[in-house]
């Protein structure tokens, strides 16, 4: 036997927000009805990789699994299947506990001889592969102990079988279940008459493969030098964004987030928000730090700039500093010591977007109790260093319930705001009394930038609404469970269109920056993403509209 595996593992970001719901879905076998033969098919001795070309794809007619992930908005979709599609979009992932298994059906006996299992970031640590030819009977064929996640590429001698099993008898930690991209089951091509090799198994990699060459072009161009910025933001120009959220050290720099920003350039986003999340202990700690595993690292954020660069994006750099235990960021307590500290991790992002062309610097967000009147000479002492090194515009991202006291809106450029502002009181209200409501809210901001004679553009740093009923009247709010809510695309499609048709007739209004978008496909169901979901046609078409 030989196993190989080409990646390191990473941390998965967590967002536990409910409890687990364990189930065995329907044709599966339970661990009381199982019967695990104790013959075994003893691994080759063979030191020789198979030659990929001598081996086709094992074509998969259905799977099962133990149970299924059942995180609030996190989890994907419940599909066995989703681990032999052929797409590295979707994928499988157990219930929160060690045991817990997916099986592929041939349909009918055929002869393997690797088994490559791609594993997401809650991979096993330990676990064992098995065989059958009635799924109630089964055969060891291989146990792995201590294994590191990433891609496994398990070559064996061959064997006849009609299912194969994965069991995770040991979850690399204990906080999720094993989540599995793609299990693939490869063999040689004289034993298989009819099967076909990987690629032309999947008619949806050859689609796939434009963008797939896109991201080898960009990345050659890149090369190992800083991409230059397709140009500065002009005042004129409306900013049409997204902030893109990682809260993992290396996702930025991964594949699959090169992919995403692909795609969102050609949806026609034309600004991409990066956000570096530091962290403090607590509410009235003075210390300000990086994390390393949730942190974005300089070279992940160095390669996600370089590649929206490459692909004609702006910029802004949006760097966060949150409470670890999860308290809202606008009840942080300064004090003279925590803004020497915020201070340094400022600075530190503004000498970051000066060396690496960044278009627009967000010199905080959502501090609520820092930038009132009290603190206006720090925070004038910090923008006076951050314009010393970094020369582009720079934008402040106001709360909702913030834009009002912020003491030093003549020190930025552009003044930013969170725009989660509450519409009305009902549940899938109709599209005029969106409209009425933003009229309202955009008379009430005209009034203010008159009255504090503002001669700014506004931009909302961050504007959005999740995926369910409701959730115009509560825009920040993060689900605390899925029992309570209804899914309702249509109203978040309604809120964005409404949003637009009122504000792009305001001179005063310079764009958005949508929350939010992931560098992972699969994220976000229910949640603020549009990606795939109705909302994400009219973003597209007023994007298009307002270039």
């Amino acid at each position: 036997m030989i196993v190989t595996s080409d990646q390191k593992p990473v941390t998965r970001k967590i967002f536990i927000l409910v409890s687990v719901l364990w189930f065995l879905v329907s044709g599966g076998c339970s661990n009381a009805d199982e019967r695990l033969s104790s013959e075994s098919v003893k691994p080759s001795n063979d030191t020789t990789i198979q030659r990929s070309n001598d081996l086709v794809y094992l074509k998969v007619e259905r799977a099962a699994a133990s149970s299924f992930d059942e995180t609030t908005d996190w989890a994907p979709k419940p599909d066995p299947m989703a681990i032999a599609d052929g797409d590295l979009e979707t994928r499988w992932s157990s219930g929160y506990r060690d045991g817990e298994w997916i099986y592929l059906d041939f349909g009918r006996q055929k002869t393997m001889s690797r088994l490559v299992v791609k594993w997401e970031q809650a991979y096993a640590a330990d676990f064992e592969i098995l065989t059958s030819d009635d799924a109630r009977t089964w055969k060891k064929l291989i146990l792995l102990k201590d294994q590191t996640g990433g891609t496994s590429r398990i070559d064996f001698a061959r064997v006849l079988a009609r299912y194969v099993k994965l069991i995770g008898l040991k979850r690399a930690s204990p906080e999720w279940g094993i989540s599995v991209w793609e299990l693939e089951p490869f063999g040689p091509k004289a034993d298989n008459p009819g099967e076909v090799p990987f690629e032309e198994a999947f008619k949806s990699i050859k689609e796939k493969a434009g963008t797939a060459k896109k991201r080898e072009d960009l990345i050659n161009l890149i090369g190992n030098r800083t991409m230059p910025s397709p140009g500065p933001i002009h005042e004129a120009e409306f900013q049409r964004g997204v902030n893109y959220t990682s809260w993992s050290a290396d996702e930025l720099g991964a594949e699959m987030s090169d992919l995403s920003l692909i795609y969102l350039s050609r949806l026609g986003v034309g600004h991409i928000a990066l956000i570096p999340t530091w962290y403090q202990d607590g509410a009235a700690s003075e210390k300000i730090y990086a994390d390393p595993k949730k942190t974005s690292s300089g070279k992940s954020l160095t390669h996600a700039i370089n590649m929206a660069h490459a692909l004609g994006l702006k910029v802004m750099l949006k760097p966060h500093v949150d409470i670890s235990d999860e308290e809202a960021r606008s009840n942080i307590i300064p004090s003279g010591k925590w803004f020497t500290s915020y201070g340094r991790f400022i600075a530190h992002y503004a000498r970051f977007a000066a060396k690496h062309n960044v278009e627009l610097l967000c010199v905080g967000t959502e501090l609520s109790n820092t930038t009132i009147l009290r603190w206006k000479e720090q925070w004038f002492d910090i923008i006076g260093r951050i314009k010393k090194v970094y020369k582009g515009p720079l934008t402040y991202a106001a709360n909702w319930d913030e834009y009002e006291t912020v003491s030093f809106w003549d020190g930025v450029d552009y003044i930013g705001m969170d725009a989660y502002f509450p519409l009305t009181n009902k549940n899938n209200p109709p599209k005029e009394d969106l409209v009425a409501a933003w009229e309202k809210r955009a008379d009430i901001l005209e009034t203010w930038l008159k009255t504090n004679n503002l001669k700014k553009g506004v931009i909302f740093t961050e504007v959005g609404y999740d995926t369910v009923e409701g959730s115009n009247k509560q825009p920040w709010r993060i689900l605390p469970t899925l029992a309570k809510y209804v899914e309702s695309q249509e109203e978040q499609k309604d809120c964005l269109d409404s949003m637009l048709t009122v504000l792009s007739k305001r001179a005063w209004f310079k764009g958005l920056y949508w929350w939010n978008y992931f560098p992972r496909p699969d994220l976000g169901p229910l949640g603020y993403t549009l990606r795939g979901k109705l909302g994400e046609k009219t973003l597209a078409d007023w994007y298009k509209k307002l270039k």
